[in-house]
């Protein structure tokens, strides 16, 4: 009787996990469905943002000759997006 039942056990852990893993399985290629929009979504955001950024650097450089609204002041060639946290918060 015993050893029925423990195998039962097993069998009843067996059949959890592959349900477990089947469920893995349903949840990821629903994250690789929405990925797609969740990055349109992050992409227009950040568009948002740097219109706002590129406007009020705009605003407080216009007074310097020769300043170039959106160019990088460092001079190395390469593009790099701006930090995702939004300073400005900050200092208000």
């Amino acid at each position: 009787g015993a050893t029925v039942t423990i195998m039962y056990g097993f069998y009843q852990v067996g059949q959890g996990n592959i349900e477990r893993n089947r469920q893995k399985v349903r949840e990821r290629e629903i994250r690789y469905n929405i990925a797609p929009l969740m990055q349109a979504e992050a992409d227009r955001e950040y568009a948002q943002r740097e219109r706002a950024i590129l406007a009020k650097e705009a605003e407080i450089m216009k007074n310097v000759p020769g300043w170039e609204v959106g160019k990088n002041p460092y001079n190395n060639g390469k593009w790099m997006p701006r930090a995702i946290y939004d300073f400005s918060r900050e200092m208000k």
